[in-house]
């Protein structure tokens, strides 16, 4: 794994590996950077009182913590591990898990294009880093918005090809879905036909919908931005509102 010659900033989430315990502070080597170290004071390790500090850490334990203070010029930052939720926890594991991934596409394209990694440093993730993103970031955005995203980040054209052929192929962008049941029904005599009206309108903004029984109908949602996603269900419902003034409708809706 590449590591990173900028330093991180206060208010950051890092991962770290503890390597010196002593009573009064624990030292952490930060993984992600170079010649990087982060102490954590023993008042930020826990909420709870601690006995003994190696109920809460221990030598070459990974640790995600908190940057309270950044001293750039000597590469070390005061860190807090009690300050990071689980979920900030999950969440910064998993984007360390994809950049490693990220990374060793871009070593199978050093291989496949006798390119030393010390060049795609400088030439692919330097570019990418400057620009505040991360490597997988920029995969994810190409395999959704195609190869131009790579002349976004100013990747050279001669790399192009090749390196969106192979995250094609290698990467794998996890899909974010919404999916559950519409309850609808109707007391007008041309019941079925307004129904089958409200059902074509659903479909023509996206949302993939059939039926599952009287008077119910199945319907998902899929995205690759839980964003865009909300909006896409958010849209769904103000479309159901919409018609079921119109057309005198009752509807509820059930999420698995």
């Amino acid at each position: 794994m590449y590591k990173r010659k900028d330093f991180p900033k206060k208010g950051d989430l890092v991962l770290g590996t503890v390597k010196e315990i002593s009573n009064i502070l624990v030292k952490v080597e930060l993984d992600e950077y170079e010649n990087a170290y982060g102490v954590i004071p023993i008042d930020e390790l826990s909420h709870k009182r601690i006995r003994n500090i190696r109920e809460v850490v221990d030598l070459n334990k990974k640790v995600v913590c908190l940057v309270l203070d950044s001293d750039d010029a000597n590469r070390l930052a005061t860190l807090s591990l009690k300050r990071v939720s689980e979920g900030q926890r999950k969440m910064k594991l998993y984007q360390y898990k994809r950049e490693q991934t990220a990374y060793n596409i871009l070593k199978i394209f050093s291989q496949k294009e006798n390119l030393p990694m010390d060049k795609l440093e400088k030439d692919v993730i330097q570019k990418i880093l400057d620009q505040g993103k991360l490597l997988y970031q920029v995969w994810e955005e190409v395999y959704i918005e195609g190869k131009n995203v790579l002349k976004k980040y100013k990747i050279p054209k001669k790399y192009i090809d090749s390196l969106y052929n192979l995250i094609k192929e290698q990467f794998r962008v996890p899909k974010y879905i919404k999916k559950g049941y519409i309850e609808m029904y109707t007391l007008a005599p041309d019941g079925i036909d307004r129904l089958k009206k409200v059902l074509t309108e659903l479909k023509k903004i996206g949302v993939m919908v059939k039926y599952a029984g009287i008077p119910q109908y199945y319907f998902k949602l899929e995205s690759y931005n839980p964003k865009e996603l909300e909006k896409s269900f958010k849209k769904m419902q103000e479309t159901l509102d919409k018609l079921a003034n119109q057309l005198e409708i009752e509807y509820e809706i059930t999420l698995e």
